[in-house]
């Protein structure tokens, strides 16, 4: 079983990543960084992939996961990734529990909850845009 998870989304990656973008201010996120890997690559001579990761977060929460591990801010902020595929595009999020210990499980499924939350309310807004 993978780490990843992937939510199908029938848009362009543009499109989806406007869509993920709207729905973190919508929702009080502070987006933190939006890379953009292809122009990066592209910039060094290197092959330019069609892929963006959002780094985004809520400070409450992330104080309640450093209070109990401090070692979790190298896991934090959370991070979506939006790539091509063959349909549309994919938004990646990876299961927090597969980053953080055992001890900050209910965390990392509340931390988990929110990157599907928002991967899901984004192909809902990207496909009827």
């Amino acid at each position: 079983m993978s780490a990843y998870e992937r939510v199908q989304v029938t848009a362009s990656p543009p499109a989806v990543l406007a869509a993920l973008r709207q729905v973190l201010e919508e929702h009080g996120l502070i987006e933190y960084a939006v890379v953009d890997h292809g122009h990066d690559m592209a910039a060094v001579g290197a092959p330019g992939f069609v892929a963006w990761t959002v780094i985004f977060g809520n400070p409450a929460g992330g104080a309640k996961l450093l209070a109990r591990e401090l070692t979790a801010a190298v896991d934090i902020p959370l991070h979506l990734a939006v790539v091509p595929a063959t349909d549309g595009a994919e938004i990646i999020l990876r299961d927090m529990r597969t980053l953080l210990s055992a001890e900050c499980k209910e965390i990392a499924d509340a931390f988990t909850g929110v990157l599907r939350e928002v991967a899901e309310q984004t192909r809902e807004r990207a496909t009827t845009a």
